[in-house]
């Protein structure tokens, strides 16, 4: 493998984490197309300074000149054919590498479980003893009672976390495990936060979705249906349902759910999922306008209430959302102290009390008088679970934060269950 002369580095998310002796940095690929790959800092820098313009030569030397420390020409070629090797570094090596796994996954009628093995166990046995610790844990609900609850309730939606299960486990098993005591539905529409932009709104896959545990499918008649009624609804312009089909590829906000259900249904009944992808409605905060008055959203709730009436059997509806997103990490200059995150819990609660009551305009409006301050990774996809749902009531069961001890980040979420009013 040859070295380029002026290496590139690739956009990628980087996390300083602690090493044994000193601190290294992560390098991830928020696409999923290249390999996480750990630096210490003197690569790292050196990693930084592979703009696609500078030589190698240029890079050593701005090296020395900033740590007076010349590194050798063997060993800077090291740090590139290794960057090279994880598909990290820009070029025509990455773009086929890019090109066969997009037509790989584009080919495939089952999307891959992206995130097993990373943010839960990929071996069945393993998973299940992980996720079953979940609900007995000192946060967990305790284990589901198999045989139902005697209060008759029948589950109509649910806010599950889609935080990393090893830091918001607990909150997933309050959501799930109403899931076997309320629930009867043999279709859930998921609404997924999409972390990555989208050229629409919505993105549906008729892809099923793999787990650990087995395949999940995907109601492609529903999905159908779904398309169609959105496409008689929307006068002067196509909405193209499948266009960001890629999006999907890597987001882990509906993988969460669909791993959840296989696990807590796959031996007590049959069921499919639609998934759906919402995208960012930081246009409607910029605009000072409501997704109230977006033609693409109102026809979309409007189709997904036309689908799930003609549906036979019973639907219920899952948001996979978190709530704020504060802390140096997220560009505040502020370390998290007790009273700030008292303070958070509070507005967060606040909001929730919106969803509760099936608000979605003060939903939104909480948000959006705040300029989302709080950067709620969520927003979009319960206030569209909101609007579709109808004569129901929301019950908080959990609230948590997930934060760094260093106060440099603080994640919240909850779990919300909806039933008929």
């Amino acid at each position: 493998m040859s070295i380029p002369l002026r290496p590139e580095l690739r956009p990628l998310e980087i996390v300083p984490i602690d090493g044994r002796q000193s601190v290294l940095f992560l390098l991830r690929d928020p696409e999923g197309f290249g390999e996480t790959l750990a630096l210490p800092d003197g690569a790292m820098f050196l990693a930084m300074l592979m703009d696609g313009v500078r030589t190698l030569a240029e890079i050593q030397g701005e090296f020395k000149l900033h740590t007076d420390v010349q590194v050798s020409l063997r060993d800077l070629e090291a740090i590139v054919r290794r960057l090279d090797e994880a598909y990290l570094l820009a070029g025509e090596r990455f773009e086929a590498h890019r090109g066969a796994l997009i037509e790989s996954y584009l080919s495939d009628p089952v999307r891959p479980a992206s995130h097993a093995g990373g943010a839960y166990a990929a071996e069945p046995e393993e998973l299940r003893e992980q996720l079953a610790a979940l609900f007995t844990s000192e946060k967990g609900p305790g284990r589901p009672d198999p045989d139902g609850s005697p209060d008759g309730r029948q589950l109509c939606g649910l806010i599950s976390p889609h935080i990393d299960p090893h830091r918001g486990g607990p909150a997933f098993a309050w959501a799930y495990k109403q899931v076997v005591e309320h629930g009867e539905a043999d279709l859930f529409v998921i609404f997924g936060t999409a972390h990555h932009p989208m050229e629409n709104l919505f993105c549906i896959s008729r892809k099923d979705f793999d787990t650990p545990l087995g395949v999940v499918q995907t109601d492609r008649q529903f999905v159908d249906r779904l398309a169609e009624h959105l496409a008689s609804s929307v006068a002067g312009r196509q909405i193209d349902l499948f266009a960001d089909e890629l999006v999907h590829r890597m987001e882990h906000s509906i993988e969460f759910q669909a791993m959840f259900l296989k696990y807590m249904l796959d031996a007590k009944r049959d069921f499919r999922i639609v998934p759906v992808l919402v995208g960012s409605f930081d246009e409607f905060i910029a605009g000072n306008t409501s997704p109230e008055e977006s033609p693409e959203v109102q026809a979309f709730v409007a189709a997904v209430r036309a689908a799930a009436s003609e549906h036979s059997g019973k639907v219920c509806y899952i948001s996979g959302a978190d709530l704020a997103h504060i802390g140096q990490r997220f560009s505040d200059e502020w370390l998290l102290d007790q009273k700030r995150l008292a303070r958070l819990a509070e507005d967060d609660k606040k909001l929730l009390e919106r969803a509760c009551d099936r608000d979605p305009a003060g939903f939104f409006s909480h948000v959006a008088d705040q300029r989302d301050r709080n950067r709620i990774c969520g927003l979009s996809p319960t206030y569209t679970m909101l609007e579709v749902m109808d004569g129901v009531r929301g019950e908080l069961l959990t609230y948590d934060q997930a934060v760094e001890p260093d106060g440099t980040s603080c994640v919240s979420f909850a779990s919300v269950a909806f039933y008929p009013e």
